[in-house]
C-alpha cells in the first residue's frame, strides 16, 4: 500500500531522509486543494441552509403580522401574551443564527490550522528553531482541542515510549489530551471524569480499544491514590493529563503512585506569568469564581520541579504547559516560566495572539493562596 500524505508528514525527517522530491511536494498541493474544494462544497450548502432559514423567517414574519392585527382586535391580555410569543420566537430564531455563526467560525479555525500545520511540517523542519519553538513548530490537531495532539507527538519523538499506557484526569466527552493515543494509536488508559454522560460518551467512542477504561468520579487530593491504584495504573506511565479547572495544583502534589514520563497540566492565563498562586486546597468550589481556578504557570512550573519535572513548553493558546520527568529526553531542555508562558487567545480567530489583556490581576482579598 503507498504510503499516505498523513503518514509522509508525520514521519521523522533527518538529514538523509527528508523528503523533499517535487512528486512528493506536488502530490502534498493535490491534497491540500482537494482539502480546500471539499470546504468550499461545505460553505456553499452552509449559505443555502442559511438563505432557506431567511425564508423560512420572511414567511414567519409575515405570519405574525397578520396575528399581531387580529390581536389589535382582541383583549388586552392575549396581546400581551401574543407579544411574549413573539419576543421568544425571535430570541430563538437569533440564538440558532448566533450558533450557526460560531459554528462556521470555529471550524473555519480547525480548517485553517489544519493546513497551517501541514505548511509547518513541510517547510520549517529545514531551519533551526530554539526551544521551546521547535516543539512548538510541530502542533496539529486530529483529537485535540488547541493542537496538543502534536506536541504530544513531537514530545514523545524524543523521550520514547514504555508501555503505551496513560492517565487522563478530567477527560470530558472527547478524551481529553490522550484522546489520540487511545483512539489512533490503541493506547491504554484510565480517563475519569466528574460527569457520568461524559464517561458513557468515551466508552462508546473508544469501544474498539478495550484497553480504555472510563470512571466517573470526582477526584480529590485525598482519593486520587486510591483512585488509580484500584484501576491498576501505578507506577510507571507515559503520560498522565490533568485538567480538572479546580484543584489541579492540590491533585498532582498528592500524587504519588504514578510517574509519568511525559506530564500535561492545564493552567490559568489569566492569572499571569509573575505569581504563583492557586485557590485554597479546602476552599468550597462554589465560593471560588471561575477566572481564579485552577493554578498560575508559576505555581505549576515550582511544584513540578519539586517532583522531579521540567517545563519545557505552553501551547500557543496559553492552556497547557506540558513537562518532561528529569530522566527522560536529556536533549530536550527545560526553559523558564517567563520564555513558556503564552496568554489565552480567542479560540475563533485563526492567529494565535491574544485579543487584548486577558490577566484579571490579583486584588487584594483575591481567592487565592501564594505556594
Amino acid at each position: 500500500m503507498p504510503e499516505s500524505f498523513l503518514a509522509r508528514v508525520l514521519r521523522p525527517r533527518g538529514a538523509a531522509g527528508r523528503d523533499t522530491s517535487l512528486e512528493a511536494l506536488t502530490q502534498a498541493v493535490r491534497e491540500l486543494a482537494d482539502a480546500q474544494h471539499k470546504q468550499a462544497a461545505q460553505l456553499k450548502k452552509l449559505l443555502e441552509a442559511q438563505k432557506a432559514q431567511d425564508r423560512r423567517w420572511e414567511d414567519a414574519l409575515e405570519r405574525w403580522r397578520g396575528e399581531a392585527r387580529d390581536w389589535s382586535r382582541g383583549d388586552h391580555q392575549e396581546a400581551v401574551r401574543a407579544g411574549e410569543r413573539i419576543q421568544q420566537r425571535w430570541q430563538d430564531a437569533f440564538d440558532s443564527l448566533t450558533d450557526k455563526v460560531k459554528s462556521e467560525q470555529k471550524w473555519r479555525v480547525v480548517f485553517a490550522r489544519q493546513l497551517n500545520a501541514v505548511l509547518r511540517s513541510m517547510h520549517l523542519s529545514r531551519l533551526p528553531m530554539s526551544p521551546p519553538h521547535d516543539v512548538s513548530a510541530k502542533r496539529f490537531r486530529l483529537w485535540s482541542q488547541n493542537e496538543e495532539d502534536g506536541i504530544i507527538v513531537g514530545l514523545f519523538e524524543h523521550a520514547g515510549v514504555t508501555d503505551c499506557r496513560f492517565v487522563e484526569i478530567g477527560s470530558g466527552r472527547s478524551g481529553g489530551n490522550a484522546a489520540l493515543l487511545a483512539y489512533e494509536c490503541g493506547w491504554s488508559g484510565l480517563m475519569i471524569d466528574i460527569v457520568p454522560e461524559a464517561i458513557e460518551s468515551l466508552r462508546a467512542r473508544f469501544a474498539h480499544n478495550s484497553g480504555v477504561i472510563g470512571v466517573a468520579i470526582a477526584v480529590s487530593p485525598e482519593n486520587i491514590n486510591q483512585v488509580l491504584s484500584d484501576h491498576g495504573f501505578t507506577g510507571e506511565v507515559d503520560l498522565l493529563s490533568i485538567d480538572i479547572d479546580s484543584y489541579d495544583y492540590w491533585v498532582l502534589e498528592a500524587l504519588s503512585v504514578v510517574s509519568p514520563r511525559v506530564l500535561i497540566v492545564e493552567y490559568n492565563a489569566g492569572l499571569g506569568a509573575e505569581r504563583a498562586v492557586t485557590i485554597p486546597k479546602n476552599a468550597t468550589l462554589d465560593d471560588i469564581p471561575r477566572t481564579y481556578r485552577g493554578a498560575s504557570l508559576a505555581a505549576l512550573e515550582k511544584l513540578a520541579q519539586r517532583k522531579g519535572y521540567r517545563l519545557v513548553v505552553c501551547d500557543p493558546t496559553g492552556t497547557n504547559a506540558f513537562f518532561l520527568r528529569n530522566d527522560v529526553a536529556s536533549q530536550v531542555p527545560g526553559v523558564s516560566v517567563a520564555k513558556a508562558y503564552r496568554p489565552a487567545t480567542d479560540r475563533l480567530v485563526v492567529e494565535d495572539v491574544a485579543v487584548g489583556d486577558r490577566r484579571i490581576g490579583l486584588p487584594e482579598g483575591a481567592p487565592v493562596v501564594e505556594v
